[in-house]
């Protein structure tokens, strides 16, 4: 696996100051097309900082290639936040099961986004959002979504698992 954290950071960086400097004044008086408008931006913004560093280059330019395989390790022990499930139109919380605390070793998550409770304030994407693949310490957790703190969590190009999908 290859480390990307530094990568990552700077996509993480560019989102953050284009949000902050540029839309979020008028998502707050005006959220619904700002925050659509800003996914976009932030979708181009990983394809061009974060995919294009990744692809290899025999890879023919524009073909459909399947999203990278990018794991999230923890640095040392750090807290998870579990999203709880719940009914479909019911809100949930994050912090199922309690406080629970992982180190590297025992558990397994997939980068899904970056990840802040507020979508319309200054963001920081102070988490990294992650599916859960494997928690052999609570395998009823297998599948559902976490947080972790981006500033104790590396990200990992799984170039190996790539090669499986």
């Amino acid at each position: 696996m290859k480390d990307i954290t530094d990568l990552m950071n700077g996509y993480r960086e560019c989102s953050r100051n284009i949000w902050n400097v540029y839309f979020a004044k008028r998502a707050q008086e005006s959220p619904g097309c700002f925050i659509d408008h800003f996914d976009e931006i932030r979708r181009l913004l990983f394809e061009s900082l974060v995919l294009d560093e990744l692809r290899y280059e025999d890879e023919a330019a524009g073909s459909d290639l399947p999203p990278p395989a990018l794991r999230v390790v923890p640095e040392n022990r750090v807290r998870l936040f579990i999203k709880a499930q719940s009914d479909p139109g019911r809100g949930s919380y994050w912090g199922d099961g309690g406080e629970i605390f992982v180190g590297p070793e025992d558990i397994s998550l997939a980068y899904v986004d970056y990840f802040d409770f507020s979508n319309i304030s200054l963001r920081d994407f102070r988490f990294y959002l992650c599916k859960i693949l494997r928690f052999p310490g609570y395998p009823e957790y297998e599948g559902r979504e976490a947080l972790i703190e981006a500033l104790e969590g590396r990200v990992f190009h799984d170039e190996e698992a790539e090669a499986h999908l």
